[in-house]
C-alpha cells in the first residue's frame, strides 16, 4: 500500500473553487464511463458548480471535512445533519452526502480517516444512524461502505432530468 502524509481539516468558504474542481474530476471519473451526454453535461454544468459549493459550506447543518496532501486537496466528506431518508428508522438522522477521494490517491486510508472523524462529529451532534446512497454501478463504494460498518439497506432512485438512475441505500447506526 502506498503511503502518503495527509491532514484533515474543516472546510472555509474560501476552500469553494479548489473544492469544487476536486468534485467535478471524481463525479465525472465515477459516473461518465459510456461519454458525455446531454444529460450529463446539463447535470454537471448547473449542478456542480461553486456557487453550489459555497452554498454547502455556509450551511450550518452541514459538515465539511478536506484532506490535504503537500498543500493539494486529495479528497472530501460531507455529511448534512437532521436529513432524513424513509427508509432508515432513528429519529436524529444525517446523511453522508459525499465521501470523493481524488482517484491517485485511492488505498491510502483517505476515506477511512474522513469517515471517522465526520462519523464521531456527527455522533457529538447527537446523530443516531448516518445514511448515504450510492450508484449501483459504483463498485468501489458498494464494497467500501460495507467494510466501514454500513449495512445495504434497499434500493432508491436518483433522477437526472429524465433519467432514473438506480442507487443502493446504506445505513450506519453510530
Amino acid at each position: 500500500m502506498n503511503t502518503t502524509s495527509f491532514f484533515i481539516r474543516k472546510a472555509e468558504a474560501s476552500d469553494a473553487s479548489v473544492l469544487t474542481v476536486l468534485i467535478l474530476q471524481v463525479w465525472l471519473d465515477t459516473y461518465v464511463k459510456q461519454g458525455i451526454s446531454q444529460t450529463i453535461a446539463d447535470y454537471v454544468l448547473s449542478q456542480l458548480t461553486t456557487a453550489r459549493t459555497a452554498s454547502y459550506l455556509a450551511q450550518t447543518n452541514t459538515h465539511i471535512l478536506l484532506a490535504e496532501s503537500n498543500g493539494h486537496l486529495v479528497g472530501y466528506c460531507q455529511t448534512s445533519n437532521g436529513k432524513r431518508h424513509a427508509q432508515v428508522s432513528a429519529e436524529h438522522q444525517a446523511e453522508l452526502d459525499h465521501l470523493y477521494i481524488h482517484p491517485a490517491f485511492f488505498g491510502r486510508g483517505i476515506a477511512r480517516q474522513l469517515l471517522t472523524e465526520a462519523e464521531a462529529h456527527l455522533r457529538e451532534q447527537g446523530v443516531q444512524q448516518v445514511w448515504l446512497t450510492t450508484w449501483v454501478g459504483n463498485d468501489r463504494a458498494r464494497q467500501f461502505y460495507p467494510l466501514a460498518g454500513y449495512a445495504d439497506i434497499g434500493e432508491t432512485i436518483f433522477r437526472m432530468e429524465s433519467e432514473d438512475i438506480a442507487n443502493r441505500i446504506f445505513c450506519k447506526s453510530l
